[in-house]
């Protein structure tokens, strides 16, 4: 499946799962449309009677409670490979509002929505627009040039702090088992909220565009899809197609960088070039 395609495929099961989470229903086919069914009702009754209320002749204007729906076929939506349409998303979206933005911008948040589908796939603008919505500061300091590696603590060194993150990163090599902050959040000795895994996707994608702090990136972003991907995302049904899409990014960016260091230490003389010193990764 092409990387768009998934994207698309995220997007719609967020929509369709937040729809059964603002309804409170179970995900599943006949819950959905019994649910959404009886909602509708009782938004179409309400509207009737608010329009009877402001108008002193009811029967000149058009029965808003009497509209011909035709009823919405959830079942199609529950596996992502069908896109709802604007009527339906906007359909749905009266009688449950907020919906929408879950297939238009992201999951729900302590803080309103995550733009995570521009952290994830947006071009390199939107992804700088995500710092900004995270925090202006952060925004601010890499409009003023400040090292990607930096920014990075600035999110990170709530949850890992430095000199753990600088004891351990030197060590891992790619391994997962090696990952202090995977180990951290499996032990529950750190939590994840999801503002803070969208901003680190954003950083993620900001360090493969520019090629800058990919290997300190690769270490965050890789202790983050184990555990804490799978506490964000299965209440939204999207938690296995985020990981996978983010590890294609990150395997993509591992090759092409081994790649290039083969390169390097080819020109140079056969010698590795990964390390500045003893154990100092060069951001």
């Amino acid at each position: 499946m092409a990387e768009r395609d998934l994207i698309e495929n995220i997007r719609v099961l967020a929509w369709v799962h937040g729809v059964a989470m603002e309804a409170e229903c179970k995900p599943t086919q006949t819950a959905l449309t019994v649910r959404f069914n009886e909602l509708q009702m009782e938004y179409l009754a309400a509207e009737k009677a608010a329009i009877a209320a402001m108008e002193e002749n009811e029967d000149d204007k058009e029965d808003e409670g009497e509209k011909d729906w035709p009823e919405i076929q959830f079942q199609r939506y529950l596996v992502g490979g069908v896109t709802p349409s604007e009527v339906t998303l906007d359909r749905v979206e009266l009688v449950l509002p907020t919906t929408k933005d879950a297939f238009l911008i992201g999951p729900k948040c302590d803080s309103g929505v995550a733009p995570l589908w521009l952290a994830m796939a947006g071009p390199i603008e939107a992804v700088r627009a995500v710092l900004n919505w995270y925090d202006d500061t952060l925004w601010r300091a890499q409009m003023a040039g400040v090292p990607l590696e930096q920014l990075m603590f600035s999110v990170t060194d709530p949850i890992l702090p430095r000199e753990i993150f600088l004891e351990y990163f030197p060590k891992w090599d790619l391994d997962v088992k090696r990952n202090v902050l995977a180990y951290a959040i499996n032990k529950g000795e750190t939590t994840i909220s999801m503002e803070r895994f969208t901003v680190l996707v954003a950083l993620f994608r900001l360090s493969i565009l520019s090629g800058i702090a990919y290997p300190m990136m690769d270490f965050v972003m890789t202790g983050l899809l184990h555990k804490a991907v799978y506490d964000l995302f299965d209440p939204w049904g999207i938690a296995r197609h985020v990981k996978v899409y983010l590890e294609i990014l990150r395997d993509r960016q591992r090759e092409a960088m081994a790649q290039g260091l083969e390169m390097l230490k080819k020109m140079n003389g056969g010698n590795d070039v990964r390390y500045q010193g003893d154990d100092e990764p060069t951001a």
